[in-house]
Order: C-alpha cells, then structure tokens, then sequence
C-alpha cells in the first residue's frame, strides 16, 4: 500500500475568484485533468447505523482518471478523535473498462453509493505544487501532498498565501460531504 501525507482544505470563493488569488502569488497551471469515481460497497452491511467515515472504510472505488488510466482502488484512512487523518494510503489494481469493473462488483454484492466527478487543476509557483479540485460542479477544494510526512509543513505553506480558504478544517473530506449529502444526514 502506498502511503500518503495531505491536507484538503474547502475553498470559500468561486473558481474564478480562486483563479486571480492563485496568480496573484505567481501560481501558473501545469495540467488539467477528469477523475470519476464511483463508489461502491458491501450491500451485506448496514450502513444505516454507520458513521459516514465508518462507511467510506467499506467503499471500493471505479476510478476513470479521463484519457490516462482506470483502477479498482482502496483507499485505506486511520483518524484521531477529532477526525483528523493520522494516516492514509490507497492500493490500486489497473482495470481496462470501467463498466464492466462495476459488473463485477454488483456480482460479488457490492452496490452504487455515490459518484464524484472532479475536475483537477494542477498549479506551481516552482515552491509548491497543488491541485485545485472542482467536484460535482458545486464544491472546490485545494490538495496538496508531501513527501516528508509532515502536516504542519503543509498546513503552514497552504497559509502562507491569501486564499480564500477554510482554516479551520485541513483534513476536509470531500467523499463524506458527497455521501451525507445523498444519505441526507
């Protein structure tokens, strides 16, 4: 499994907005890519008296990363008390077609449980890289990874600048925000 250190936060303006913040900190775009992802999970257990996190535990992904590649992925998150992730890492398999891995995964009693359509927008300022996240055309998110495993590090560069960001949240989780929506909770 590969193990990842990042920090999400929620974006507070529109993309446009968003847009003049960045560049006015010298960010350029480097690349702009499509990512689907369909959820899906045990139909044998009982979400309805599971925490949201609980939930996403369970989920295997049908990841269609547009025009580079397609994966079954399990994305594997250990959280404190406060919800903060402590750790995380993901496991992919590749697949060739997406339709036919959910196929499979309704034979073997997994379902739909939600899909989140994200637009990403990688940016630079030859310090930092980060991806600004446009998901089910209603929310935006910015990402940003590190290779040392250090989350104070990362926390400190995102503030360095003037985003119109959510400090008050680095570990914003956009899969539970979609889910709670569809679950209504």
């Amino acid at each position: 499994m590969k193990m990842e250190t990042e920090i999400t936060v929620l974006v507070n303006t529109n993309y446009e907005t968003l847009k003049k913040e960045l560049n006015k900190n010298n960010f350029f775009e480097k690349e702009k890519y499509i990512v689907n992802d369909v959820y899906l999970v045990n139909s044998m257990i009982d979400i309805e008296n599971m925490s949201s996190l609980d939930i996403l535990k369970n989920c295997v992904l049908v990841r269609d990363i547009v025009g580079f590649k397609k994966l079954l992925l399990y994305k594997y998150k250990k959280y404190d008390l406060n919800n903060n992730i402590l750790e995380q890492g993901k496991i992919e398999c590749p697949i060739t077609d997406i339709d036919k891995a959910i196929q499979f995964m309704k034979m073997i009693k997994y379902e739909k449980l939600i899909n989140i359509n994200d637009t990403c927008i990688v940016y630079s300022n030859n310090n930092i890289e980060l991806v600004v996240q446009l998901v089910n055309d209603k929310y935006i998110f910015i990402e940003i990874e590190s290779n040392d495993n250090n989350v104070d590090n990362l926390k400190n560069e995102i503030c360095k600048y003037d985003f119109s960001i959510d400090k008050s949240n680095f570990f914003v989780k956009k899969a539970e925000i979609i889910l709670n929506e569809t679950l209504k909770r």
